[in-house]
């Protein structure tokens, strides 16, 4: 059978575990999946995609508003507006589809002015944290038919989480690691679909749609002698446990070193004693932390890398795979660029050079990212 978004698999919720503390900023989960006989074969450095639910709340509150029946059926659908708005219909972002309709048929002054400027800074400013709730009730007054609702929004959609387990070790089970996403604008609460559904709606022994998304590039290399470097903040480290313990099962040669960066030690590092037991059994060689509350002077992992960029340098030049996960917009940036000087430094060479350096490694599918 081949399970995929059209056919996933139904899968079974193993368990569910907080990993960081109660006075973490973050809310941040392991879970197990149970794979059943699904057949699915997952490497390290693949992502599973989960289908989720929309929160059942501001399902009912958007129906509400509308002023319709939860159980009304509309013509060219064969579900009702409640099952509709549950399960195929993103509801929590809006789109510029319905924010443009409900800006031409209200008086909003500021939406207005940002559509109308055509500024995006303005707009996100404006929008940011909102949901399709929110707009409606820009005014109390809208109307609107709920067929040309339901054009104005888009599918649900999945969300893709890197595996945390390997194979060898979890044949039948998959692991995964994920921030649970909430947070508050004036006095109402709201939460990220699919990691408030995999937090809140669901319990041990709940079913959960699934299927497999293999990464074809972020690979350890098949060369188990060849060392690695990972780079992994937050619930970016997710794929490097993985990582880990596929390289330990496999009695790889090769040397293994891991940075990772979050908040704060007490509350923030996950996986720590999972960390240690693998820095005792010689499987992670090199560890490197950066906790960036913990002192007056923050600290990254970028940091941290400067701090052993003539060991660093090293690795790579002689070889080493680099690998990056986590946030594309800030970390994975400020890691390239302190990349760049490492390299300068340690190499004695201009940012031309360097250029042309970190161009060949990624060429040689040495500098490899995940990043979101």
């Amino acid at each position: 059978m081949v399970w995929n978004k059209q056919n996933p698999y139904l899968a079974e919720l193993l368990s569910a575990k907080r990993l960081s503390g109660k006075n973490s900023n973050k809310e941040i989960m392991h879970y197990e999946i149970s794979l059943g006989r699904s057949g699915i074969r997952y490497e390290p450095g693949d992502s599973l995609g989960v289908i989720p639910l929309n929160n059942h709340n501001l399902v009912i509150d958007i129906i509400d508003r509308l002023g319709i029946n939860p159980s009304t059926t509309i013509e060219g659908y064969q579900n009702t507006v409640y099952d509709l708005l549950k399960s195929q219909f993103e509801i929590l972002t809006p789109t510029n589809r319905l924010i443009s309709y409900i800006s031409q048929n209200i008086n909003h002054k500021e939406l207005e002015e940002c559509l109308k400027n055509e500024d995006r800074t303005l707009l996100f400013k404006f929008k940011y944290g909102m949901d399709v709730l929110d707009f409606l009730n820009l005014d109390n007054n809208l109307k609107i038919d709920l067929k040309i609702f339901l054009t104005l929004l888009k599918p649900l959609q999945h969300r893709a989480y890197s595996i945390s387990s390997s194979i060898l070790e979890y044949p039948n089970k998959i692991h995964l690691t994920v921030s649970t996403q909430r947070w508050k604008k004036t006095s109402k609460k709201y939460g990220g679909v699919c990691t408030t559904f995999l937090a809140d709606e669901l319990t041990k022994g709940s079913k959960i749609k699934v299927f497999l998304i293999p990464n074809r590039t972020f690979k350890l290399p098949k060369d188990t002698s060849k060392s690695i470097i990972m780079i992994g903040p937050g619930t970016g480290i997710a794929p490097f446990i993985s990582f880990l313990h596929e390289r330990k099962l496999l009695k790889s040669s090769g040397k293994n070193w891991l940075f990772f960066g979050a908040q704060t030690k007490k509350d923030d590092f996950i996986y720590e004693n999972e960390l240690v037991d693998l820095q005792k059994n010689k499987v992670l060689d090199k560890l490197d932390l950066a906790f960036s509350q913990d002192q007056v002077k923050k600290i990254y992992v970028q940091d941290k890398m400067y701090e052993s960029k003539l060991e660093f340098f090293k690795w790579i030049d002689e070889g080493a795979y680099l690998y990056v996960c986590g946030d594309a917009l800030n970390m994975a940036k400020d890691v390239e660029s302190m990349l760049h000087k490492i390299i300068q430094e340690c190499h004695n060479c201009d940012s031309e050079e360097s250029g042309l350096y970190i161009k060949n490694l990624k060429k040689e599918k040495r500098y490899l990212q995940d990043v979101y």
